[in-house]
């Protein structure tokens, strides 16, 4: 008995055991198995990878990037342009520039050259901080590291399977039963595109140039059975099909040829061929001897309240604003072909004032009256502008406190034709005559306004927005012999008064009026600087950049703190433009790290280390600079 109640117990144990092996089997087989790391959880490993290994490196907005402080917007897309045709080159692979999309460059790939496109990438920038944007029409699939070109289009385009779920039950009405059908296939992917750029970031972090820096490659499809090619993302400008892709003429980019189809070389009705200039009106109030200059001259008007005559010390304050004014001209305008800089006989001592770029032009160049005495008035120097030596027919006019806020071309201003295209602002000029309560600016706009009705019948309602003005040196000229009378006591004006025209309003609307001027669309932002709401939009600016120009126009509406307001102005320049032009000699003072503060909020952590999952291209796109 003792016997067999062992027994039992020995196999009841056994048994026991035997489950428990069972159940934790069944539980390891349950467990599923790892899933395969995602394509955006292996680009980030290898991005770690990159940064272990080059400790230069960063991760700035989700990419691994480089830190430069001397590379100028147009030099971003220009180095993008070369290292992809220095590449093509090498590699013996065909290719042709198209006319530019915007700011940056496109180059189209021959049918069936895809595949050594993208393994040529891939062996050239392997290891390096390149990435690829893959396209479609229009679209942004993916962004990959360049030497993982060939995997990840691979990847991207093989084929889904259709579903094996069944949906569909029969209707009462009769209608064929569709339960068994599986669910149709997904659109095939295809790339037919990459964007190739290496992103830069400056140290402060306050400037990114990203993929909108980069230089696309389209793969055109045979037109096959007819001839020639199909573009495949982007229309050019001579249409979608081209009949034939071989090279048989040239265009000139930078300083080298590359072989094209004429229909890529032949200059369109809409294309600005004329050279362009730009002119800067610029004063030091911190210069003694102009300060006695502008003493004298108030003295000798002998008015009880001076600062409520145009002579107010906001009209004349410097911040260094011209170094950034420039700075702008530099990154996002670099087809100007000259500067003139317009001053009372002042230069400051950052200056390369022996650059072939750069006129210096004194009051007493290009006054009608040289022994002028002194002005201090801009309606004074506007209406002789067009007496400036060797300006150029078609010009920009800058005030040092506009600036150029993202790439532009010459298109944003002028017409093909020569027509410039003047911007007008959303402030109204209000319908009465000359009031005591006007301001000098207001008034001039009245006056201005009279005059336009007195010859042409026509009414001024908006000022002209203050952005740079595309003016010609004939519309200018041709105005002030019309209005020869009215301009000629304005140009002797010594400080503003209410009896001013406004010169620039003056011509640009009668180059409207007579069929030789047209209406611009820029995106603009006006910021009165003296009120502290306008100073608290400064980090929004900078973060969007997402303006074509701006103003920062002095004032003391709210009564700031002149050094506060100095410092904060300052310190968004230094952080919106931190790569010097090649007109400066000499870098600003170090001013701390004021704004940098402010914008906190804003601008991305130069610290953080982002995830995968902070790193989709359709995330980058939203950061254009």
């Amino acid at each position: 008995m003792m016997l067999r109640r062992r027994t039992v117990r020995h196999a009841l144990r056994t048994v026991r055991r035997a489950l428990c092996t069972a159940g934790r089997r069944a539980q390891r087989r349950a467990v599923p198995a790892p899933a395969p790391p995602s394509a955006d959880e292996l680009r980030y490993r290898r991005e770690e990878e990159l940064l272990a290994s080059q400790p230069e490196l960063v991760r700035e907005r989700g990419l691994v990037t480089e830190v430069r402080e001397d590379l100028l917007a147009a030099d971003a897309f220009l180095r993008s342009f070369t290292e992809v045709t220095d590449l093509l080159l090498t590699r013996g692979i065909g290719f042709a520039p198209v006319p530019r999309r915007g700011s940056r460059q496109w180059v189209v790939i021959p049918p069936g050259r895809r595949a050594e496109v993208l393994a040529a990438c891939a062996g050239t920038f392997e290891g390096q901080p390149v990435y690829a944007d893959l396209l479609g029409h229009d679209h942004t699939y993916l962004t990959v590291l360049a030497e993982e070109l060939p995997r990840a289009v691979a990847a991207l385009e093989e084929p889904v399977e259709p579903s094996d779920d069944t949906a569909g039950t029969a209707d009462t009405a009769g209608t064929a039963d569709t339960a068994g059908t599986a669910d149709p296939a997904p659109a095939p992917v295809r790339v037919k595109g990459v964007r190739l750029y290496r992103p830069v970031v400056t140290s402060g972090r306050s400037l990114f140039y990203g993929p909108e820096y980069g230089c696309e490659l389209d793969f055109w499809d045979s037109a096959a059975p007819s001839e020639g090619a199909i573009a495949a993302i982007h229309e050019p400008p001579f249409g979608w099909w081209l009949p034939s892709l071989t090279a048989d003429a040239t265009v000139r980019i930078a300083d080298r040829d590359f072989p094209v189809p004429a229909a890529f070389a032949r200059a369109r009705l809409t294309d600005v061929t004329f050279p362009i200039d730009a002119v800067i009106t610029w004063v030091d109030d911190t210069d003694p001897a102009w300060q006695a200059r502008r003493s004298a001259a108030v003295a000798a008007m002998n008015l009880p309240d001076p600062s409520a005559s145009g002579t107010g010390d906001e009209r004349f304050r410097n911040r260094d604003e011209l170094r950034y004014c420039l700075r702008s001209i530099a990154m996002y305008a670099p087809w100007i072909r000259r500067v003139h800089l317009v001053t009372d006989g002042q230069l400051p001592d950052w200056l390369v004032t022996e650059h072939p770029d750069l006129a210096l032009v004194s009051h007493r160049d290009f006054f009608v009256d040289p022994a002028t005495p002194p002005v201090f008035n801009s309606h004074a120097i506007e209406a002789q502008l067009h007496r400036v030596p060797d300006l150029a027919e078609h010009f920009l006019y800058f005030n040092d406190d506009i600036f150029l806020g993202r790439p532009l071309r010459p298109e944003h201003f002028f017409q093909g034709n020569g027509v410039p295209l003047v911007n007008l602002d959303s402030r109204v000029i209000p319908p009465q005559a000359v009031t005591a309560s006007d301001d000098e600016y207001v008034a001039a706009q009245k006056n201005t306004r009279a005059l336009l009705r007195r010859e042409f019948g026509r009414e001024t309602t908006n000022t002209l927005s203050h952005t740079p003005h595309p003016l010609t040196r004939t519309l200018l000229a041709e105005s002030a012999e019309d209005f020869a009378t009215e301009l000629a006591d304005t140009a002797r004006s010594v400080f503003r008064s209410s009896t001013d025209i406004a010169p620039i309003t003056l011509a640009t609307a009668r180059g409207y009026l007579t069929g030789r001027a047209a209406w611009g669309h820029l995106r603009h932002h006006y910021a009165e600087i003296g009120r502290q709401a306008e100073l608290d939009r400064l980090p929004a600016l900078l973060h969007d950049r997402a303006v074509d120009t701006f103003c920062l126009n002095d004032g003391v509406l709210d009564h700031l703190d002149r050094a506060e307001q100095d410092r904060i102005v300052t310190a968004f320049l230094q952080a919106y433009f931190p790569v010097a032009g090649p007109l400066e000699a000499v870098p600003p003072p170090p001013r701390g790290d004021q704004f940098r503060g402010r914008t906190a909020a804003l601008l991305p952590d130069p610290r953080r280390r982002a995830g995968p999952a902070g790193s989709a291209g359709s995330e980058i796109e939203d950061h254009f600079c």
